[in-house]
Order: structure tokens, then C-alpha cells, then sequence
């Protein structure tokens, strides 16, 4: 068995169609918005199958799949927290994350709006878990 090293997952511009934001036009279609996200884990320098590894496939399958369905939210910022959740829930060896979520098509000025957050361990037990 090898010794372990973090591994970094780096999911770029996912895409979906969901029900966000605050103003009257956002509440009435779903709109596109972007996922990144960076999440370290420690797992061994030379895995040998996928349960040694962080499965980003579980991701993509909130996103893109439950998210899709889901009822109309606020705040771009309750997703993030969400996936942070989400990711941290997921998977013990995962030791850090960031994740930012975008609107692509809010501004003809701007490439993208969004919000993005990053968490360790600790900060996932203090936010989501309630721990001191």
C-alpha cells in the first residue's frame, strides 16, 4: 500500500438549468448557472479502485440531476453551502473544498456573476454539523 498524498478533483463550468434568484423574472424559468468547484482529499498515492478515490460523479448527479427538480431558491449563496455540504457528507478523505456558482446570462456586460466559498473540514463540522 502507498503512502497517502492529497489529490485535488477540479470540476469546471458544470453546467444546469435551475430555478434561482431574487427577481420576479428569475422566479418564473429556469436559468443557467455554472459550478466550479476544487476538492482536496487524501486517499493513496497510487489508488486502486474508485472507493479510494473521491467520486465526482455524485456531484454531477446533485447538479445536474435533483437540482434540476428542485423548487425555486433565493440565493446562489444556499446552493454553495449546499454542494459544500453535500461534499464534505460524502466522502470522510475529503479535507478541503472550494465551490463557486455562477449566472452566465444575468449581465450583457459581464461574462458571469456568482458567489463562491471554501471550506475545510473543520469549517464543514462548525457551519453544517453545529459543532464547536
Amino acid at each position: 500500500m502507498s503512502p497517502d498524498i492529497t489529490w485535488r478533483i477540479n470540476i469546471k463550468n458544470m453546467q444546469a438549468k435551475i430555478r434561482v434568484g431574487i427577481c420576479e423574472h428569475e422566479k418564473k424559468a429556469p436559468q443557467s448557472i455554472l459550478i466550479n468547484a476544487a476538492i482536496d482529499y487524501e486517499s493513496s498515492a497510487q489508488p486502486a479502485s474508485i472507493n479510494e478515490c473521491f467520486n465526482y460523479d455524485s456531484v454531477h448527479q446533485l447538479v445536474v440531476g435533483k437540482w434540476q427538480e428542485r423548487q425555486h431558491v433565493d440565493l446562489l449563496e444556499t446552493l454553495v453551502f449546499e454542494l459544500l455540504s453535500y461534499i464534505f457528507t460524502t466522502d470522510k478523505k475529503v479535507k478541503s473544498a472550494t465551490v463557486s456558482i455562477s449566472k452566465p446570462d444575468i449581465y450583457e456586460e459581464a461574462e458571469a456573476v456568482g458567489v463562491e466559498a471554501q471550506w475545510t473540514r473543520a469549517d464543514f463540522e462548525r457551519l453544517a454539523l453545529g459543532k464547536k
